[in-house]
C-alpha cells in the first residue's frame, strides 16, 4: 500500500480526502494537515510515500522543495488554475477536482491519475535514492546507432519536454556535468508566469549556466538556453555565426513555444551536427521535429516509458520511426556525453 499524506486549507476537503483514500485498497491514509509547517513535520515523522497538497497553502513552495530534494518524497500539487508555479520544485501538478461534488467515476479517475503519477515518479526517486548507475544495454545502444553517431560532429543539443519537465530537466542537466562542451537549447511547454521562475531555480541548482534565450545571441558552449513563454526558439546563420531568434509566428498545434519548431529549425541550421532529446510529455509535439533532424542526418534520443511522467511525446516520435535510441532518464546524460566524445563534438568552430 502507498502511504499518503494530504494537506489542504479546507477542513471539508481534508475530510473528503480521508474518506477517498481510506476506502481505496491501494492507499494507506496516514494524516491530513491544514498548513505547510505541519505537513513538513508529518513528512519527517511519518515518512509517507506520497504527498498530495493544495497549491494555495501559504509557504507550500518551500516545503515542496524540502519534500522533493531532501526527503525524496513524491509530491503532487493540486492547482485550480494550473499555473505551473510549483512544478519546478519537483512536484507534479494536476487540476484540483471539485471534491464536494465528485461522482464515483470522478473519484475513480482521480485515484487512477494519482496511481499513475506515483508509478512513474517512484521509478525515478528509487533510482536516485539508491544511486543506481546502470550501463546501457545492447538494446538501448544498437551497434548501428553507435556506428552512425561516430560519423557526426555535434555542435548543439536540443531538448523538448512538457509534462513533468522541470524535475526531469534538473536531473538531465546535472547529469551532463559542469564541462559539457555544447550549447543546450530547451523548449518546455510553459506559460508566462512560469518561465522566469523555472530558469532562475534551475540556474541555482545545476552546474551549467541557465538563462532565457534572447534575440541575436550567439550561443556559448556549456550554456543552457530556454525558449521564453509565448516565443518559438529558432536559429539563423549569419556570416558563419549561428544565432538565436525568438519567433512570434503562429502556434503549432496550439503551442508556442513548440518543440517541433525548434527541432526543425535546428535541423536546418545544424544539420548532421544536431543531437536531440525528446523527453516526458503529453501529445505528439516533437515528432515532426525529430523527423526533420533525421532527414538532415542528425541524431535523436527519446525518453523510455519507464522514466516518463507521461509517455506521450517520445512514444509518438518512436512509433513514427524518428528516434535512434530510447533510454531512461538516468542513462541519458552519460549517453549524451559518450556520443559527444565519440563524435568529437565541440561547438567552437
Amino acid at each position: 500500500m502507498i502511504k499518503i499524506l494530504t494537506a489542504d486549507l479546507s477542513a471539508v476537503v481534508r475530510t473528503i480526502e480521508k474518506q477517498i483514500f481510506s476506502s481505496c485498497p491501494d492507499f494507506e491514509f496516514i494524516s491530513s494537515c491544514p498548513d505547510a509547517a505541519l505537513l513538513l513535520d508529518d513528512c519527517r515523522k511519518l515518512h509517507p510515500d506520497f504527498v498530495l497538497c493544495s497549491a494555495d497553502i501559504p509557504d507550500i513552495r518551500n516545503v515542496i522543495k524540502v519534500i522533493s530534494d531532501e526527503l525524496h518524497i513524491i509530491s503532487v500539487v493540486m492547482n485550480t488554475s494550473l499555473s505551473a508555479s510549483l512544478l519546478f520544485y519537483g512536484a507534479t501538478e494536476i487540476q484540483k477536482p471539485e471534491f464536494v461534488s465528485m461522482s464515483k467515476n470522478d473519484t475513480d479517475d482521480f485515484l487512477n491519475k494519482l496511481l499513475q503519477i506515483y508509478q512513474f515518479s517512484n521509478i525515478k526517486f528509487d533510482k536516485i535514492k539508491r544511486g543506481i548507475n546502470q550501463e546501457s544495454s545492447k538494446e538501448n545502444c544498437p551497434c548501428e546507432s553507435k556506428r552512425k553517431s561516430k560519423e557526426k560532429h555535434f555542435k548543439a543539443l536540443v531538448v523538448g519536454v512538457s509534462t513533468g519537465g522541470p524535475k526531469t530537466l534538473q536531473l538531465l542537466i546535472r547529469s551532463l556535468g559542469k564541462d559539457f562542451p555544447l550549447p543546450v537549447f530547451i523548449t518546455q511547454h510553459v506559460d508566462t508566469t512560469f518561465d522566469k521562475n523555472m530558469v532562475s531555480w534551475l540556474d541555482k541548482t545545476v552546474d551549467l549556466t541557465v538563462s532565457l534565450a534572447e534575440n541575436g545571441v550567439v550561443p556559448l558552449p556549456g550554456h543552457v538556453y530556454f525558449a521564453p513563454a509565448d516565443n518559438h526558439l529558432v536559429f539563423t546563420k549569419e556570416k558563419g555565426d549561428i544565432k538565436i531568434v525568438l519567433d512570434k509566428s503562429e502556434p503549432i498545434n496550439f503551442l508556442r513555444p513548440a518543440v517541433d519548431k525548434m527541432f526543425s529549425s535546428a535541423a536546418e541550421v545544424y544539420g548532421e551536427n544536431c543531437l536531440a532529446l525528446l523527453l516526458t510529455g503529453m501529445g505528439n509535439d516533437g515528432t515532426e521535429g525529430c523527423k526533420a533532424i533525421k532527414k538532415y542526418c542528425g541524431y535523436t534520443i527519446g525518453e523510455a516509458e519507464e522514466s516518463c511522467v507521461v509517455y506521450g511525446m517520445s512514444k509518438s516520435a518512436y512509433e513514427a520511426g524518428a528516434i535512434d535510441e530510447m533510454l531512461s532518464l538516468e542513462l541519458m546524460g552519460k549517453r549524451v556525453n559518450q556520443l559527444v566524445k565519440i563524435a568529437g563534438g565541440d561547438s567552437n568552430e
